[in-house]
């Protein structure tokens, strides 16, 4: 009899071939990658195809094919499997539109200073004789303009509907692969659609990715893409969860039915519900009728001990929960999440930017001597460390840093300022003038600038570790094609924006969905797709909030009725996963 993984393996294959043929068609395709289905495996294939067999033709006709994927770190990992004069251009898409754009310095211009949308956030009054895009920050500086991340986007979109340009932009591009495509800037996606695929003119596209794993529709995310002239490919095999999770996972979605290729391990799936509290719960308004805080974060932390004495020690466990307080307070964040509020969520603190993904870098570059690492976070165009002058400046930064990383903010801050090796944002460094100038200024949440700048430091540190998807804790939307051995779902109160008791028995038609609820449930669907696909061994459901009959029904279907436990009785188990207590 086969394996799971070789039936799995087989029919994987057959998908990937499919892809091939559907490549040397010419027709533009989609290839529909559910969780754990090995999507850029497929995409590596692919690109490995192309690089065999294409190279005459681009080569010769200076074209290239592009690879257009949602992260730098996506990107470095196709580039390494390239040859280094490949025709073949990995990119982000901002790289990608201003590499396309930037030599349109007329139309730049004319732009930028003609339309109110693209004026400098600060800077100088000089006549703007350039326009850049380096670090993402909008400003004016000695006549150019350097743009902001969006504003390429945009002015890349006001090109494509100009017909020479898109002219030149097929003949350049005959070929363009989108990796993560339901995460793309919808007004290039639908611009692609109008003037290429609905003509049937232009390049060729190839779309991987999954719409149910879209969890950034505030930043005009496209989702599914469909169009006539699309060819939907479905990928049905799961190389990551076992098959207890894929059943769950095929519960959710039958119309992307899944085979899991593990063998060896039938996994798990529990919901542990808190019906037997008998305390008063809470009334605040996004947080009514959930647990106590201290409640449950004390039944949070004892379901985490219990999994990991129960389960074997090179296992790993992630807890992903909404409730951004608990996090916080267990985490070590709670004042800069008292301050910041939704603003730390979504990213868009300058402080919290320039610690997060500058300083923080920068020092890990130095503890670990990367000066390749260094060069990149600083994006200019020699490396910084040529001289022995320059090397002891930045021993002495990092010494520095060493120190202040453990005292507030201000000290790092200064210390960074003073140092002259790291570039301030315009913005950074308004606040920073004000804080000089005038410390009392209010900042945010009735906070003061000075105020802001006196939180330890070690509350931004804590951040990151939230920020970025490393730590045991998470909130659900930083975790998406990760992958753990055993998931703690915590659904629970804290964000109006998802309330996974009303909207996930939607999913199987336990309720029926409101008409002008679409949006909200399309929000609340995905990411508890995302949640319930990441585990390999054991999903745990932990459900802080009261149990209707509805999301009863839902969850018994899913989990089965002899897996639906109160929190008393899942501590008092006697074995998890087989193994005995």
């Amino acid at each position: 009899m086969s394996s799971n993984y070789d039936l799995a393996k087989t029919e994987a294959d057959k998908i990937d071939a499919q892809i091939v043929e559907t490549l040397k068609s010419g027709h533009s395709f989609r290839v529909e990658a559910g969780a754990g289905s090995g999507k850029t495996y497929s995409l590596n294939r692919v690109i490995e195809w192309i690089q065999a067999n294409k190279w005459s033709d681009y080569s010769r006709k200076k074209q290239n094919v592009v690879c257009i994927t949602y992260t730098n770190a996506a990107v470095d990992v196709i580039a390494e499997r390239l040859a280094k004069d490949s025709f073949i251009l990995p990119s982000t898409i901002h790289s990608f539109a201003w590499n396309a754009i930037k030599q349109y310095q007329n139309f730049l211009i004319d732009t930028v200073t003609t339309n109110e949308e693209y004026l400098a956030d600060d800077g100088d009054f000089n006549q703007v004789t350039e326009v850049t895009y380096t670090l993402g920050h909008r400003y004016k500086e000695n006549g150019i303009q350097y743009l902001y991340h969006d504003d390429v986007l945009k002015l890349f979109c006001a090109l494509l509907d100009n017909t020479k340009f898109r002219r030149v932009f097929a003949d350049k591009y005959p070929l363009i692969l989108i990796d993560e495509y339901q995460d793309s800037y919808k007004p290039i996606i639908d611009r692609f659609i109008e003037h290429f695929i609905e003509k049937g003119t232009g390049p060729q596209f190839g779309f991987f990715g999954d719409a149910w794993q879209t969890i950034y529709q505030s930043n005009k995310a496209c989702g599914e893409i469909e169009h006539d002239k699309i060819k939907v490919i479905k990928k049905g095999s799961n190389f990551r969860s076992a098959p207890r999770i894929v059943q769950l996972l095929n519960e959710l979605r039958p119309e992307l039915p899944q085979k899991s290729a593990i063998d060896g391990f039938d996994g798990e799936v529990f919901a542990i519900t808190c019906d037997d509290f008998s305390g008063v719960r809470r009334t605040e308004r996004n947080f009514k009728n959930d647990l106590p805080a201290d409640e449950l974060k004390e039944r949070l932390n004892n379901i985490r001990q219990k999994i990991e004495e129960t389960t074997p020690n090179d296992e790993n466990l992630k807890v992903l929960m909404i409730t951004h307080k608990v996090l916080a307070s267990q985490q070590g964040y709670e004042k800069l999440l008292d301050i910041l509020d939704d603003g730390l969520r979504d990213k868009e603190d300058p402080f919290l930017i320039f610690f997060t993904d500058t300083v923080e870098p920068i020092y890990h570059a130095l503890a670990t001597s990367n000066t390749q690492l260094l060069f990149d976070i600083l994006g200019i165009k020699r490396y910084p460390i040529t001289k022995k002058s320059e090397k002891a400046e930045w021993k002495n930064l990092y010494n520095q840093l060493t120190e202040v990383r453990a005292q507030k903010a201000i000290d790092v801050l200064k210390t960074i300022i003073h140092s002259h090796l790291i570039p301030i944002p315009p913005n950074v460094d308004n606040w920073y003038q004000i804080y000089e100038d005038a410390p009392e200024t209010l900042y945010a949440s009735g906070t003061s600038v000075q105020q802001f700048l006196s939180i330890e430091y070690a509350q931004f540190i804590a951040v990151r570790d939230f920020l970025y998807p490393d730590a045991q804790f998470s909130t659900e939307h930083g975790v998406k094609g990760e992958e753990y051995d055993n998931v703690v779902f915590v659904i629970s109160k804290g964000w109006i924006q998802y309330q996974f008791e009303t909207y996930a028995p939607m999913i199987t038609g336990k309720s029926p969905i409101p008409e002008d609820k679409e949006t909200a449930y399309e929000r609340n669907r995905n990411l508890f797709y995302v949640c319930c696909s990441r585990p390999k061994k054991r999903l745990f459901f932990f459900v802080t909030v009261p149990i209707e009959a509805t999301f009863r029904a839902f969850l018994k279907d899913l989990v089965g009725e002899d897996n639906i436990l109160t929190y008393h009785q899942f501590m008092e188990m006697d074995s998890l996963g087989g193994i005995e207590i």
